[in-house]
């Protein structure tokens, strides 16, 4: 029987809502995002915040300038790496609808990235730019979920069928067919 489009688009939603929540529940992958993406991905964030937090300068959309500047690079660098990964993966695996999320999520990026780009450089909409930004550095960090959540690096348990530390008790694959003795 012949899959329609609607299986596809299930199969698609499905594979979404996996790759969001099976990895999260995994410690290393938390450790990695939070420690090797948040914080030294975006170090000059990290940096920009500290930098505020010690001058004393008030709350107020003028003395954001740095944080605001850090975070609108930050997420076109996260989205655009991830969107390019989670592209080239499911174009190895023929998966053409997760290719399409992908390229949306690349083309997404782009036109913000050149829109808050411009605003940012005409100092225009301080508060919008910064809330766009934070939204979209939150999306980045999903999209790098998405891209990233059936990397075997990332896992604590090995894979069953690793050579090390698989289950003792599986079948082993091959065959001896066809060796005499």
């Amino acid at each position: 029987m012949e899959k329609k489009n609607s299986d596809y688009n299930r199969e698609f939603w499905r594979e979404i809502k996996r790759r969001t929540k099976v990895p999260l529940s995994d410690l290393t992958f938390v450790f990695y995002l939070i420690f090797g993406v948040i914080v030294f991905s975006g170090f000059g964030v990290v940096v920009e915040i500290v930098k505020y937090w010690f001058s004393g300068n008030p709350f107020d959309t003028v003395s954001l300038t740095g944080i605001r500047a850090a975070i609108a690079v930050f997420y076109p660098a996260l989205i655009g790496a991830a969107s390019l990964q989670l592209a080239l993966e499911a174009a190895k695996k023929s998966d053409s609808l997760m290719v399409v999320f992908a390229i949306a999520s690349l083309l997404i990026m782009i036109g913000f990235a050149v829109f808050h780009g411009i605003q940012e450089f005409r100092q225009e909409s301080p508060v919008q730019v910064f809330a766009f930004s934070v939204v979209l550095s939150v999306f980045g960090l999903w999209i790098w979920t998405v891209a990233n959540a059936d990397n075997p690096d990332l896992k604590t348990k090995p894979r069953s069928d690793d050579a090390v530390g698989g289950d003792v008790d599986r079948k082993l694959g091959g065959s001896t067919e066809g060796f005499v003795q």
